[in-house]
């Protein structure tokens, strides 16, 4: 079992936006089961391999999907190439990963989910390894995809767990609305999940800038 990947010592990361490849699938399935350990994830999907092939084989098949910018938050050391990090192989530079999905207009929203603006920028998926968490991957990934949708003049939607609001709230997203579901199963004894769904106004409608 490969060992968990750690940030070098006494040095704070800086970390560079790349667009993610196929090579990054199996990483970047590691990142997601290891950033998600709310009631949900756990209940949905079980840490098995057929489970992860599913999730492995669902990123590659989106990664050319029209509209869509994957993105990975790769660690680097300051004013230096992602190179000049010699404690971390390839993979482990990634911190963290996104998909961003641009607006697509004229298509009908799935109407089995909570309804959202058809004009909005939808941040579809961001995880950030637990080594990483707090230390700026996240947010240089979302201020990727809030600076583009400021630039398109378009609203920006995302779902959050309870414990990512704070940093949504720093870019601007606001609640939107929430669902209360009782998961219960034999990976998780009966607890409550709360998700919430957040919306980023235009940036002409916004009373005064987000904070930073």
């Amino acid at each position: 079992m490969a060992a968990k990947p750690q940030a070098p010592a006494n040095v704070k990361p800086a970390f560079k936006l790349l667009p993610l490849t196929a090579e990054d699938a199996h990483r970047c399935v590691d990142i997601y089961f290891a950033a998600f350990q709310n009631p949900h994830s756990l209940a949905c999907w079980p840490r098995v391999p057929s489970i992860r092939a599913f999730w492995e084989h669902m990123i590659l098949d989106e990664l050319a999907e029209p509209g869509a910018h994957w993105l990975k938050a790769v660690v680097t050391s300051p004013g230096a190439s992602t190179n000049d990090v010699p404690d971390l192989n390839t993979a482990q530079r990634i911190a963290g990963f996104c998909k961003w999905v641009a607006p697509k207009p004229g298509q009908v929203p799935d109407t089995t989910l909570p309804q959202w603006p058809a004009e909005a920028d939808d941040l579809e998926i961001v995880a950030t390894d637990p080594a990483y968490q707090g230390q700026g991957a996240g947010s240089q990934i979302l201020r990727w995809g809030t600076e583009r949708a400021d630039a398109d003049d378009v609203e920006a939607y995302l779902e959050a767990a309870p414990d990512a609001v704070r940093l949504y709230e720093k870019s601007g997203f606001r609640e939107a609305g929430r669902t209360d579901t009782y998961i219960e199963n034999e990976r998780v004894k009966g607890e409550w999940y709360r998700n919430l769904y957040m919306l980023r106004p235009r940036r002409d409608t916004r009373k005064g800038e987000p904070q930073r």
